[in-house]
């Protein structure tokens, strides 16, 4: 039954990767339209040490109720394993909804990532490696990990950039640049696009004092040379504008699937 009054069914806690650390599940919302409808995955923030699956809710509630199937998800933090680790979830994730959603309504020909902060890299970085075998869960064989659209908001798509001492999140990467370069240049979407990188739309506050503005302005210079890409800076907005600005968000983002996916 309906759990609210815009007729979205929620259906909580759906096991979709068991791995050693934990069983990862996530929840799905689904729209009061039949479908087959378009799904929209919300990855959250929180620097890839924190965070879970309800960050993002009022999202998927909210584009749950404009007719996509929405689901939010969990991955494994740093403390428990460190990068690909929480690619290789979102990725299952991605896989499950293509896999088993059809029973909530799910078109498995149109999936997105919508992501906000270290979760705009994780939906970035699932679009630029799709498919790609050392990335892929094992959960969901021969079913493809790859998006047909993605939406970063503020997030860090260069591990390279930061000159700094201490380097940002040597714990997910599992060590310093000089420790594990390797690492450092695959978890960065940046110089992975390529031709079948899917449009993406990316959103950042000019003010973000988190994870600055040239992070997007970096891949979206890099996508535009080879896919549809959209790059939107947002005035007097700091790196909490999805939920200052949920309406803008909203609508640009509602805007963008509507002509891309």
């Amino acid at each position: 039954m309906p759990d609210d009054s815009t007729g979205v069914t929620a259906h909580r806690d759906r096991p979709f990767h068991e791995t050693p650390e934990r069983t990862l599940k996530l929840d799905v919302f689904e729209p009061v339209e039949s479908g087959p409808r378009p799904a929209m995955l919300f990855v959250h923030g929180g620097a890839f040490v924190e965070g879970d699956k309800d960050q993002l809710e009022r999202y998927a509630r909210e584009f749950a109720g404009r007719g996509y199937v929405t689901a939010t998800c969990q991955y494994r933090l740093a403390d428990e394993a460190t990068f690909p680790a929480a690619l290789v979830d979102v990725k299952a994730a991605i896989e499950w909804l293509r896999s088993e959603g059809e029973g909530y309504g799910v078109d498995g020909r149109k999936i997105a990532a919508v992501g906000w902060s270290a979760g705009a890299n994780l939906a970035a970085l699932a679009a630029v490696t799709a498919n790609e075998p050392g990335f892929e869960p094992e959960v969901f064989p021969g079913i493809s990990s790859d998006l047909q659209a993605v939406v970063g908001y503020a997030g860090v798509y260069d591990f390279e950039w930061w000159d700094d001492d201490p380097e940002p999140h040597p714990t997910y990467l599992g060590g310093t640049r000089e420790e594990r370069p390797t690492a450092y240049d695959l978890a960065s979407p940046v110089g992975q696009a390529t031709f079948e990188t899917p449009p993406t739309l990316l959103v950042h506050g000019i003010e973000d004092d988190v994870l600055p503005i040239e992070q997007s302005d970096l891949f979206y210079r890099d996508l535009d040379s080879v896919t549809e890409a959209r790059f939107e800076p947002l005035d007097d907005a700091g790196h909490d504008f999805p939920m200052d600005a949920f309406g803008e968000t909203v609508e640009l983002t509602d805007e963008f699937l509507g002509a891309n996916l």
